[in-house]
């Protein structure tokens, strides 16, 4: 019965179903994942939220910052991201963030984080700005890369439409 009741809750007034923005999120996360080709190599963050959505920084340097300061090497221009908020750090294939004392802190699958090692599919969370960390191709043929690209902005548009309902139907 509880049961039920928690399904009602989600549910719009035409028995619509109804998604929360992280929910959304979750599902672009899974779309990008589920389109990564066996012989994806590099290291990524793609944006999956209002601001990022769609931006693709591969992680080509060991050391990457993330912040707000236009010498970061990837520059956030969100209120909520501050100016050295976090630094990603790649050693023997594998990826760690780290927490720089942000204001408004870094978050891995919605913890918050000091430091932690990434796996592909970890949701990273700048503040406001969130991220999936996942493997994509690099170098790809024009041809492919396009299709890729239709994926990602298959899922983004998804994302944009079931935004849309939740904030019609409230």
């Amino acid at each position: 019965m509880a049961e039920q009741n928690d399904m009602s809750n989600k549910m719009g007034p035409q028995g619509t179903q109804v998604f929360e923005v992280n929910e959304i999120n979750k599902m672009v996360a899974q779309e990008i994942l589920d389109s990564q080709s066996d012989s994806a190599n590099m290291p990524a963050l793609v944006g999956v939220s209002k601001g990022v959505i769609g931006q693709q920084y591969i992680l080509r340097n060991d050391k990457i910052e993330i912040g707000r300061r236009p010498n970061s090497d990837i520059v956030l221009n969100e209120a909520s991201v501050s100016s050295m908020h976090a630094q990603l750090i790649g050693e023997g294939g594998k990826w760690k963030i780290l927490n720089l004392l942000s204001s408004n802190g870094t978050f891995v699958n919605g913890e918050k984080i000091v430091d932690r090692i990434l796996q592909p599919g970890d949701m990273i969370s700048f503040a406001s700005a969130e991220f999936v960390f996942t493997k994509v191709e690099d170098d790809l043929p024009e041809s492919q890369s396009s299709s890729n690209n239709g994926l990602i902005i298959t899922a983004i548009v998804m994302a944009l439409a079931f935004s849309g309902l939740v904030f019609y139907l409230l």
